[in-house]
């Protein structure tokens, strides 16, 4: 028994649009980007999915479709009144349904009955051969004069970049950046683990999928020969010229080794490298314009902060890349990771002009943005794109590219190319590191001290748990004093001090409050230079230095913080005040010297610029 078009394919004949559109999606997937197999089927897959497309991408012509499959499993009387009423046919429109039966049929009936009934004029032909099946495979930097002037442009880029951006304490500032790296793959890693567990549990407990068996590759071979009913009509109207680019485009792709199975790696560094090359540009654009004065320095440190700069750079590409994949079908990432897009693949009745492929991209970059990346925003986006990595195993393709028909085939990088995106990454994460891990420890002590202010102090639940003495005594100076020196964040030294009360209670609580201080400061600032956090340490070490003037291990503290900033002059005179307290230690006249050298070497930068 013949099988129907809606058997070959594997679905019921009520599936939806999506359905038929989900079924030659996988059909293409498996045919289009693929090498000859030896068997020499790939020319007529490609054939029968033309024809499958153009009949139920359209829901006039499937409609026919369907009331001929009705046909062929009616009675004799059923397919004599369809005869009469379809007497005369509409050119390429008939379906092969009982094609033998209604042409014995149409043969019995009188003339007159043939040509008596009018018909509708036909309409004319749209698109009979699917176009995206006989589209070049993207030639953008084929040749190799181009490839390596555009590997060079990006590494020249980079490196700049580099240069102008690694400070002069290169060692110090590595360190950080190590930590923080490390940290982040740890995160990662758990965020990718948790996903994936989930996505395990849910593939596990969710009930088997119905086998389905398509018999798409059977009748692959035998379609033309027994003219199935899959044909949808008598001979497929398919010109010399058609079938001469469909056998080029087949060829081309597979000299060029195209694929179409599925690299999520090769996707997310494609991403990943177009992100970072995009941002760099951006910084350089905001560099511009803060030293013009047309951005103010506290808009130009939020615009750049790490928590608001991948929003930015991430949504601002979106245009840039829809117009890239709209005019070339990649992107300078996709293009050093091998990645190609081509829209409309199932539709052979889409448009295909460059509006209508820049709105589709369009569309794609925007459900990236939303769906892929969580708008950038660094606390979601590895969420999400462990998500993405997930649908992209299991399901073969992204909801982006199912929603706008698009199909991402993979190519051989080559060497250069290859090179190129895996160190322009690396080099990328390394100017990305230095810029962004300052504030980001910033941001994490303010997140933390707004935290702790927030919450009551021990001393004050103290107070009021077992603290009795000192709220239900008898108010004397001693007392107050006591308190005093309690809610200023030192403990009362002995009990003998309630007798040697000073004169004024006041002053003595106020000296109280100012050891305190000095006590936090002696701790908080250095524990902010060795975490990396030099803004926030020279701050405390400022204060610490105003409290206690005669104290050489503030200044150093305050020395080493500005010097590590690179403001070596102001690191200079620290130092300088550090050894008139402390004039024997020899560390200090080495931290002088590093800083003079600092001052020298960000001359000759300037020089050189």
């Amino acid at each position: 028994m013949k099988a129907t078009l809606y058997e070959a394919l594997g679905i019921p004949q009520a599936a939806s649009d999506e359905e038929v559109r989900a079924s030659l999606r996988g059909l293409i997937r498996k045919y289009y980007a693929k090498t000859r197999d030896g068997q020499g089927n790939v020319e007529e897959a490609l054939r029968f999915i033309n024809h499958a497309s153009r009949i139920l991408s359209d829901h006039e012509r499937r409609k026919r479709y369907d009331n001929e499959l009705a046909l062929s499993a009616g009675t004799t009387e059923q397919k004599i009144a369809h005869v009469v009423s379809n007497a005369v046919a509409v050119d390429g429109e008939q379906t092969d349904v009982g094609a033998a039966e209604a042409d014995k049929l149409a043969a019995a009936l009188a003339d007159p009955l043939e040509t008596g009934l009018d018909a509708e004029d036909p309409k004319p032909e749209v698109n009979l051969h699917h176009p995206g099946l006989t589209e070049r495979v993207a030639t953008f930097g084929r040749s190799p004069l181009v490839t390596v002037l555009l590997c060079v442009l990006f590494g020249a880029f980079i490196a700049a970049a580099i240069v102008s951006v690694t400070p002069a304490d290169a060692i110090l500032v590595a360190k950080q950046v190590l930590v923080w790296l490390t940290l982040g793959l740890i995160v990662l890693t758990l965020v990718y683990g948790i996903v994936h567990g989930i996505a395990w549990l849910r593939r596990r407990s969710a009930p088997p999928p119905v086998p389905s068996l398509p018999q798409t590759d059977l009748a692959i071979l035998n379609w033309r020969r027994e003219r199935s009913v899959f044909l949808g009509t008598n001979q497929p109207a398919e010109d010399a010229s058609w079938i001469f680019q469909l056998r080029m485009a087949e060829l081309e792709r597979a000299k060029s080794g195209r694929t179409s199975e599925p690299r999520p790696w090769h996707r997310l560094g494609a991403r990943l490298f177009d992100y970072a090359l995009w941002g760099l540009v951006l910084a350089l654009l905001l560099s511009e314009l803060k030293g013009a004065g047309v951005i103010p320095d506290e808009w130009a440190f939020w615009l750049g902060h790490p928590l608001l700069a991948p929003v930015l750079i991430t949504a601002t590409w979106i245009p840039i890349e829809a117009a890239l994949i709209a005019s070339l079908g990649t992107t300078p990432g996709k293009w050093l990771f091998g990645v190609y897009l081509q829209f409309s693949i199932s539709d052979a009745y889409a448009r295909r002009d460059a509006k209508a492929h820049f709105r589709r991209g369009l569309a794609r970059a925007f459900r990236v943005w939303w769906e892929g990346v969580a708008c950038g925003f660094p606390l979601l986006a590895p969420v999400l794109i462990a998500v993405a990595y997930e649908k992209v195993a299991q399901n073969q393709e992204t909801d982006w590219d199912f929603a706008e028909d698009c199909l991402v085939t993979h190519g051989p990088p080559g060497i250069l190319n290859a090179m190129t995106g895996v160190c322009g990454l690396a080099a990328m994460l390394w100017l990305y590191g230095v810029a962004w891990h300052q504030p980001m420890a910033d941001s994490i002590v303010w997140a933390r001290a707004t935290i702790v202010e927030a919450l009551p102090s021990t001393q004050v639940l103290s107070n009021f748990a077992g603290g009795g003495s000192i709220i239900g005594g008898r108010g004397n100076a001693a007392n107050k004093t006591v308190s005093g020196t309690i809610a200023a964040g030192k403990a009362p030294e002995s009990t003998s001090s309630a007798s040697d009360a000073p004169i004024d209670p006041e002053l003595a609580a106020q000296f109280a409050e100012r050891r305190a201080k000095i006590a936090v400061l002696k701790v908080e600032g250095p524990r902010m230079l060795r975490a990396g956090n030099w803004r926030r340490a020279a701050e405390l070490c400022r204060t610490w230095a105003d409290l206690d003037l005669g104290d050489p291990d503030a200044y150093r503290c305050l020395g080493q913080a500005w010097q590590a900033q690179g403001y070596h002059q102001d690191a200079i005179a620290a130092f300088r005040k550090a050894k008139q307290y402390d004039p024997g230690d020899p560390e200090l006249d080495a931290a002088i010297a590093r800083s003079q050298k600092g001052i020298v070497a960000d001359f000759l930068a300037r020089y050189r610029k």
